[in-house]
């Protein structure tokens, strides 16, 4: 009986020992599903100019540009935020604005 018992001692046991150096056969099922994925964050960042004959135009124009800037670039205007936004006059009576839009996903 020892002998017919030994090679399958033998087989259990080279079953059971990668199991365990790899740290047990349940511990992938066990793992939350965070620890599985990587999270990866795209982020992108797109200026726009535009003239307009208020400092508000000209800024919203520029932020139009980027925006499609943006969009052109396959992102979506719910993943991207204005962030920096400036207005000068260019001395002839018309405001050149600049948007800095970032976007993340």
């Amino acid at each position: 009986m020892n002998r017919s018992s030994a090679p399958r001692l033998r087989a259990a046991a080279a079953l059971a020992v990668p199991a365990l150096l790899l740290g047990g056969a349940g511990t992938a099922l066990a793992a939350p599903a965070a620890a599985r994925t990587a999270a990866w964050t795209e982020t992108a960042v797109f200026v726009g100019t535009a003239h307009g004959h208020t400092p508000n135009s000209a800024i919203v124009a520029a932020g139009e540009v980027a925006y499609t800037k943006a969009v052109s670039a396959f992102w979506l205007r719910s993943q991207c935020n204005i962030g920096l936004t400036n207005a000068t006059p260019d001395g002839i009576g018309w405001y050149l604005g600049q948007a800095r839009l970032y976007c993340s996903r």
